[in-house]
């Protein structure tokens, strides 16, 4: 078999293995995890946002090709985790790389696509990068976009909905967004009535004078936006390094200015979806499943609870626990202190696949008891 044959046959075995983790966990796990983290809420906090896409257990099954149920979306936000991130190094250089590096006065606009499975990190791993200290120093300003918000009104045009967004995010009043709805509703009636051909819609006028004030907003700055998990329900789907006629004022690309050295960042878990938006096969940066053992156990702990300690208050490296209430309202210790930690490792990242979200489902679970693990 050849090499690209080896690479084809890796690549197909990981998608299937993250699809039977997702289902696995959808159909198996999720009523059991509600009631359990309902249950001790109060001594868990909210450790489950660490390292993955998402800070709540969503119902993670789609309902069809780039579109998802409502209760899968989970609106994400630019803040770090409260946990350390783990695992991340390389792909982490390589998108502060992307943002820092420039070669003399390079002042190009700039897209780029973080693709991937979910739970693998695509959210993480921005938050990261974006509340770096040399970005911050580099761009401004800095929009973090999550392309589902509770906040969008049922039948609000998608692309609507995301530009008001990030106006709002670079100080534009609600006031003037109404006016600009306002606006658009008035030029398509004065035309109406004086009897002229108007193909263009109320969304497609607002669309374009929202564009136009983005435009104006991001003027003659470097700036970086981030666009988190899009998915075509976001009718989000064009060039966005386009340089566009006039004719084409709708087009997205219309409200990026170009040769300020601005950046624009896509996640999303459908690739070509993301080619579409950034282009150029280069432009497209694939986040696979953790192959260190160590990251996934360190992700596992800190969502797991707390370091144990021994008799005389030492933190003993590798075990950890944390109390949680049972149905009768009592408190229960649940505890990771694996006599043969290696076979341990190894069956974490068999059960996760090396994904970071199934490694922290995984901690929500009381660890089973076998004659492999010490009494305590």
């Amino acid at each position: 078999m050849s090499k690209d044959e080896d690479k084809k046959s890796s690549s197909s075995e990981i998608h299937q293995k993250l699809a039977l983790i997702e289902s696995s966990f959808n159909r198996k796990y999720g009523l059991w995890l509600v009631e359990k983290q309902s249950e001790s809420s109060h001594s868990r906090g909210r450790n489950n946002s660490t390292n993955g896409d998402s800070s709540a257990t969503p119902d993670i099954s789609d309902t069809g090709k780039g579109r998802r149920s409502k209760t899968s979306r989970v609106k994400t936000g630019p803040e770090l985790p409260h946990q350390p991130i783990h695992g991340f190094v390389n792909e982490s250089l390589f998108l502060k790389n992307f943002l820092l590096k420039r070669k003399g006065s390079d002042e190009e606009f700039k897209a780029l696509a973080i693709v991937g499975k979910f739970g693998v990190g695509k959210t993480t791993l921005c938050q990261d990068v974006f509340n770096d200290e040399d970005v911050k120093e580099a761009y401004l300003p800095r929009i973090w976009v999550s392309m589902y918000s509770e906040e969008t009104k049922e039948g609000e045009d998608q692309k609507v909905a995301v530009l008001k967004r990030m106006l709002r995010s670079l100080g534009v009043e609600d006031e003037a967004l109404e006016l600009i709805r306002t606006e658009a509703e008035e030029e398509k009636r004065n035309t109406q009535e004086a009897g002229k051909t108007d193909e263009e819609t109320v969304e497609e006028k607002e669309l374009s004078r929202l564009l136009d004030a983005l435009n104006s907003n991001l003027f003659g700055k470097r700036y970086l936006i981030v666009l988190d998990d899009v998915w075509e329900d976001n009718e989000w789907n064009q060039r966005l390094d386009d340089e566009k006629t006039p004719q084409e004022k709708t087009h997205l690309s219309c409200g990026f200015p170009k040769g300020f050295g601005g950046r624009v960042i896509v996640t999303s878990r459908d690739e070509g979806l993301a080619k579409k938006i950034v282009g150029e096969e280069e432009n497209v940066q694939r986040l696979f499943p953790r192959s260190d053992v160590e990251s996934v156990w360190e992700i596992y702990k800190d969502a797991f609870g707390e370091p144990m300690k021994d008799e005389n208050g030492n933190v003993m490296r590798d075990a950890v626990e944390k109390v949680v209430l049972g149905k009768d309202g009592r408190p229960t210790k649940w505890v990771v202190n694996a006599r043969y930690l290696g076979r341990y490792k190894k069956e974490l990242m068999d059960k996760s696949g090396g994904v970071p979200w199934a490694a922290q489902m995984l901690a929500t679970i009381e660890p089973l008891k076998n004659d492999e693990d010490k009494e305590t």
